[in-house]
């Protein structure tokens, strides 16, 4: 008797885990085939080919019908215990050596992933290696000195800006450093440049304001990005895949916190932000208000003149003959 596939879905919950084992075996005669579950583990049905078999469950143990060829086995059991910070998929003996082996978990989503670990081919949080980018950025931005923003301030702004597509944090950071560049130009002479410079800077404040609002909104009522990816894997939905594997495979462990710790989070986020959000702009306002927030131009039958030229030349003594 050979095991072709197997596979083991777990949808844990607030009060308890169901589990569900799928095998595809071929058989050369008939036999009796043993499994053992995981302790708690209370057995709910068994299906050979879709059809309900009269097995019973003695202590861990479950013995299951084998008839000559192949069939596809399904038993599914609940264990009774709470989703906890620290979660293992059951620990299930197979009786046999396996292959193509898959383990797919099924994450309420009340739950935030922290971290994960199983089987090689499986899904990672890529947002733990995104933060040490993000350090790396805040140290950089912090050591230009064209803002007044440190470099945990940098890191708390794309801590939080992490929530939000990277279209939507690019422009937030590009304000700052545009702000920090035109305090750094100083005075621009001609007034065309002064209000076209002024209008930019205008707009992109008002899109790096909306950003922010979005980002906080996003924090605080939607679900968290962590950046979960590999094996076909998503947020609520991680599977891991063995090619091969003994009588008992490996089990996945997944690390989580309750919604209410990230939402808590990103309330501190969004409190933090405010009380800076008030101070950058009010860099802001005197970086652009400094030079004059406008310079108004005059219309001559000759084109546009600057005002300042104009009086300049009609205050000038006439030439002599």
């Amino acid at each position: 008797m050979t095991i072709d596939r197997s596979t083991l879905s777990v949808v844990p919950g607030q009060r308890a885990v169901d589990s569900e084992l799928q095998l595809e075996i071929r058989a050369s005669r008939g036999q009796q085939h043993r499994l053992q579950l995981p302790a708690a583990a209370e057995l709910r049905s068994v299906t050979i080919d879709g059809k309900t078999q009269p097995v019973r469950q003695s202590g861990r143990e479950v013995v299951i019908p084998v008839r000559p060829g192949a069939q596809t086995v399904v038993l599914a059991w609940r264990e009774a215990h709470q989703l906890g910070w620290h979660f293992e998929t059951p620990s299930v003996d197979l009786g046999l050596a396996s292959v193509n082996h898959a383990v797919s978990v099924q994450m309420p989503r009340d739950r935030w992933s922290l971290f994960l670990a199983g089987p090689l081919l499986g899904p990672a949080v890529l947002f733990w290696s995104a933060l040490l980018v993000i350090g790396l950025l805040a140290f950089g931005l912090s050591r230009t000195k064209l803002t007044p923003l440190g470099m945990l301030q940098w890191t708390l702004l794309g801590i939080g800006l992490t929530q939000v597509p990277l279209s939507g944090a690019v422009p937030v950071v590009l304000w700052l450093l545009a702000l920090g560049v035109r305090e750094r130009l100083g005075a621009v002479e001609s007034p065309i440049n002064h209000n076209l410079l002024q209008i930019v800077l205008a707009f992109l404040s008002l899109v790096s304001l909306r950003l922010l609002f979005d980002a906080v909104g996003q924090g605080l009522l939607g679900h968290p990005s962590m950046q979960i990816t590999g094996n076909d894997s998503s947020a609520f939905q991680l599977n891991w895949y063995q090619d091969r594997t003994g009588d008992i495979p490996e089990q996945a462990t997944v690390i989580s916190a309750p919604l209410w710790v990230y939402r808590a989070a990103m309330l501190g986020w969004a409190l933090w932000l405010a009380f800076a959000l008030l101070n950058w702009l009010k860099w802001g306002w005197s970086v652009l208000s400094r030079d004059g927030l406008w310079r108004r131009l005059a219309i001559t039958p000759r084109g546009w003149r600057f005002r300042k030229a104009r009086d300049e030349a009609e205050s000038s003594p006439p030439a002599k003959e």
